[in-house]
């Protein structure tokens, strides 16, 4: 039961977010959409950003990848466009919000637990030390969250594969090479 009233909630803010910006959605209009009271929701929610950020974790975590891995970056780099392009208005919802910082925060936790995992691999063999390779992996944390912002700033405006084949292009090949020059002898 908790479960599926938590997904009812999640669903009733989605719906909302189709008509006005979450900044504007109270948890009265949350409770009526589902025809529970006010305690049920904070039995489970703390306030509607809290909602939003449980809706956005479930979604993002259903739907992205844990981790890259080597011989599939470049599908799980446009799955994880694909699935913020198709989620645009939510994204853009919570991007344009106060909450801004929580979904900035998440893209770099999520891209760098990827990225790290993806450097391991290609540093697998070589005399990389640990900071050197944290630094590379933070450097494309922030290329790739900068590039996420600016196109969240301009309201996905340019269609996802447009970036995403940028994004592709500058990265085919660039870890393995930054990386290779960390290498110690």
């Amino acid at each position: 039961m908790a479960s599926s009233t938590k997904e009812a909630l999640g669903n009733a803010l989605k719906k909302m977010l189709a008509i006005k910006p979450i900044d504007k959605i109270t948890v009265k209009d949350l409770v009526e959409e589902c025809g529970v009271n006010r305690q049920t929701f904070y039995y489970h929610f703390d306030d509607v950003y809290d909602l939003m950020e449980w809706v956005f974790e479930e979604d993002a975590n259903r739907v992205l990848p844990d981790e890259i891995y080597y011989e599939e970056w470049r599908e799980d780099v446009i799955m994880f466009f694909r699935y913020l392009y198709e989620n645009k208005s939510f994204v853009l919802n919570i991007f344009n919000s106060q909450n801004r910082s929580y979904l900035l925060r998440y893209f770099k936790r999520r891209l760098h637990y990827c990225v790290h995992g993806f450097a391991i691999i290609v540093a697998e063999g070589k005399n990389v030390e640990w900071s050197d390779m944290e630094f590379v992996c933070e450097l494309y944390v922030q290329i790739v969250v900068g590039l996420i912002s600016q196109w969240l700033d301009n309201n996905m405006e340019l269609p996802q594969e447009i970036v995403v084949d940028k994004l592709l292009t500058v990265m085919d090949g660039s870890v393995e090479d930054i990386l290779s020059r960390f290498v110690k002898e």
